[in-house]
């Protein structure tokens, strides 16, 4: 009976080595978006900062495609190790609320580590479209159903969800343009082929700026600090509130003591003054989260996203 109980000994020790340990090489951040999306810049922020923490390369990796589908997919399938990491977003959740598919299973089987950071989509109008206010938009679309076209960075994405919300909240039809990622989109907003885009803030922004597009309103529910419009619901569209949100979770299977480790490591990478300046001025304000609070927010979002879709017949494609 002594050689199995020093095995076992044995055994748990090394184990409890091995998290203590965690982490001994570069970890690994996946993100659904493009290099230069909100996404990644908030990955890339948060990689900076928690590098010191835990002493290893956060490394990111952009692995675009299907509204971070692909990424997610990626991470869930990965090892529960603690060095493949998903950086989500909001658009995960809305995958899940799509229905049973294999990404939908693939997020719900990962484990929330935390939150990191959350900012507002932006209704913008191209400048030829000649509208001033979200209600001189409605009056237009309304005037002319299903003709006014609305850019967004794929189907499912934060700023397809925020538009149709918008459409279900105010009874106009827009004809839905998805793109690969944000900056594609971008492009044939700022040429006025697709005159209308909810988009991040830290994307829109410089053109905002420039009076290359105009700005209606934010979907958030208060106003940004880095620009002087409105909220959709002071616009008068009652409990409008949408934000792009992101997150950290891990593959299933992953230890209890690393994916605690990791929280805690994140939040004091957050508490950071420099890396909430960062995040600041990209108009993201930092919203911490445990594991336990992340979880409960996640399945609110799949139950809010769920119920929009079938209410309003919207296929992800």
């Amino acid at each position: 009976m002594v050689a199995p109980v020093i095995a076992a000994f044995v055994f748990c020790l090394g184990s409890a080595q091995a998290q203590t340990a965690y982490p001994s090489k570069p970890v690994k951040l996946v993100v659904g978006f493009p290099a230069g999306s909100a996404t990644d810049t908030a990955a890339r922020i948060l990689a900076e900062h928690i590098r010191p923490i835990l002493g290893q390369q956060f490394i990111v990796e952009n692995r675009s495609g299907a509204a971070s589908g692909i990424a997610t997919e990626a991470v869930a399938n990965a090892a529960g190790d603690g060095y493949t990491l998903l950086f989500s977003s909001s658009s995960a959740t809305v995958n899940a609320a799509a229905g049973d598919n294999a990404q939908s299973r693939a997020y719900k089987s990962l484990v929330p580590v935390g939150l990191v950071a959350t900012i507002p989509n932006i209704l913008v109008v191209h400048p030829s479209l000649n509208v001033k206010s979200v209600r001189d938009l409605i009056a237009l679309a309304k005037s002319k159903p299903d003709s006014i076209s609305f850019a967004s960075s794929g189907s499912g994405s934060s700023p397809h969800m925020s538009a149709e919300l918008f459409e279900s909240r105010t009874g106009v039809k827009m004809q839905h343009i998805p793109y690969k990622g944000s900056s594609a989109a971008m492009n044939d907003v700022l040429s006025g082929l697709v005159p209308v885009m909810f988009s991040p803030a830290s994307s829109v922004l410089p053109h905002i700026k420039s009076g290359k597009l105009i700005a209606l309103a934010t979907t958030g529910n208060r106003r940004t600090s880095l620009l002087d419009v409105p909220t959709l619901e002071e616009s008068g569209l009652s409990g409008f509130n949408v934000s792009l949100w992101f997150g950290l979770l891990a593959p299933k299977g992953t230890a209890t003591a690393v994916v605690e480790k990791l929280a805690s490591s994140l939040n004091k990478a957050l508490d950071n003054p420099e890396a909430r300046a960062q995040l600041a001025k990209q108009n993201m304000e930092v919203v911490k989260a445990t594991p336990d609070e992340f979880a409960v927010f996640i399945q609110s979002e799949i139950d809010r996203w769920s119920a929009l879709l079938k209410a309003n017949h919207i296929v992800i494609n």
